[in-house]
């Protein structure tokens, strides 16, 4: 960590998803779904946890740090969900090498007034 120039933060969510990438292929190798070839990113991508990103609703900008004191500006201002992105809160954000995805998440509660289970063996089908 003294060589790295980034955030710690970046640093730990690569590795998270090195983890995942590598829990995943061993999984898939286990069950003979997958070759002896470790797997490799081909498509590079960073997923911004949630502790690099400073919302500016306002604005309608994302501030990611980089660096300490070094910050990337991603705003939604001018993007085709302007409108239908009232009232939802931002996502993890993902950058790839020639774009940035924005995810929108609604926080908005539905009220459920009645709720079926259903359960199915192999001679019944029960509803609750």
């Amino acid at each position: 960590m003294k060589d790295n120039p980034y955030a710690a933060h970046w640093v730990d969510a690569v590795i998270r998803k090195a983890y995942s990438i590598m829990k995943s292929w061993r999984k898939g190798y286990l069950r003979r779904k997958a070759g002896k070839i470790k797997p490799r990113v081909r498509r590079r991508f960073a997923k911004c946890k949630v502790t690099l990103m400073k919302m500016i609703y306002e604005a309608r900008t994302i501030r990611i740090t980089l660096r300490q004191g070094e910050y990337f500006y991603v705003s939604w201002s001018l993007a085709w969900s302007r409108k239908g992105s009232e009232g939802w809160g931002v996502g993890k954000v993902i950058m790839k090498d020639d774009m940035v995805i924005i995810p929108f998440k609604s926080s908005k509660r539905i009220e459920v007034m009645r709720v079926i289970g259903w359960d199915s063996d192999e001679l019944s089908l029960d509803g609750y």
